[in-house]
């Protein structure tokens, strides 16, 4: 009996002492703060988060666009400032190009026929106002021979009535039929040559410096043109020219009239 109550009190306190030893277990474990907990939940969180086998991508930042060069501005064009218009000269062309022309006959058979049958040789279809004018003054200058006393026999290469026919008429078709003559002939034959192209022309006598000195009888012509009197003088170019002072052939076609007057002094027009 006594060995039983033995035993049983080995193993009370054997039970006892296993209590015992698991008490003490516990109270060594340290006690788990909130902070920990946190930590330990954080850490757990992430290790228990799937590891992925996919690279990370970084997505680029956008480049910086290098400044462009910017291209030259196109100039806007400016407006020029108005300015007042150049006078520029009145030139004999422009001047016969656009006179009005109304071709006019001298009423003699002889003379109209002579200087038709010169414009057949001389003028063409396609010339122009001045190409004729210049055509007809470049006629008498090259191809008629001067004779200073043609004067003298007024009418000696005419067919008309000289005592009925006006002498201007006459020095023209003395020219007109002999290739030759002196300044009244020149004169007289372009101023009608001017009227059948449709100019306004005069006749004018009267007198010019010699060359010996003093002054010499003469004759030259005028065209009005423009409301202004220009002056033609084919003898004059002719004589200049044989002497080689006038290469051009036009140091007296169209100048200025009123311009002149220290070279010609005017005593007749003739009214014809």
């Amino acid at each position: 009996m006594k060995r039983k109550m033995l035993a049983v009190f080995l193993i009370m306190v054997m039970v006892i002492s296993l209590c015992i030893a698991g008490c003490g277990k516990k109270r060594d474990n340290p006690t788990v703060t909130d902070d920990s907990k946190k930590t330990n939940e954080e850490t757990s969180t992430t290790i228990d988060e799937p590891v992925s086998d996919t690279p990370e991508t970084t997505t680029p930042e956008p480049a910086t666009p290098e400044p462009a060069t910017p291209e030259p501005a196109t100039p806007e064009p400016t407006t020029p400032v108005p300015t007042e218009p150049e006078s520029k000269p009145v030139t004999v062309y422009s001047l016969l190009m656009s006179e009005p022309v109304n071709p006019k006959k001298s009423g003699y058979s002889e003379l109209d026929g002579l200087i038709d049958k010169l414009f057949s040789e001389i003028l063409t279809e396609d010339m122009n106002n001045y190409a004729k004018v210049w055509t007809c003054y470049l006629y008498l200058v090259d191809k008629i021979t001067y004779n200073r006393g043609m004067d003298a026999n007024t009418g000696a290469y005419s067919s008309s009535d000289v005592n009925t026919t006006p002498k201007e008429v006459l020095w023209a078709t003395d020219l007109l039929n002999s290739g030759q003559g002196c300044c009244y002939n020149y004169s007289a034959a372009f101023m009608f040559i001017m009227r059948a192209l449709g100019y306004d022309a005069h006749l004018v006598t009267g007198n010019v410096p010699s060359y010996g000195g003093g002054v010499t009888p003469h004759c030259w012509l005028y065209v009005n043109l423009n409301g202004t009197r220009y002056s033609f003088d084919p003898d004059l170019d002719m004589n200049f020219y044989k002497r080689g002072e006038n290469e051009e052939k036009s140091i007296w076609f169209g100048r200025r009239l009123d311009d002149l007057g220290y070279f010609y002094k005017a005593e007749t027009y003739h009214e014809i």
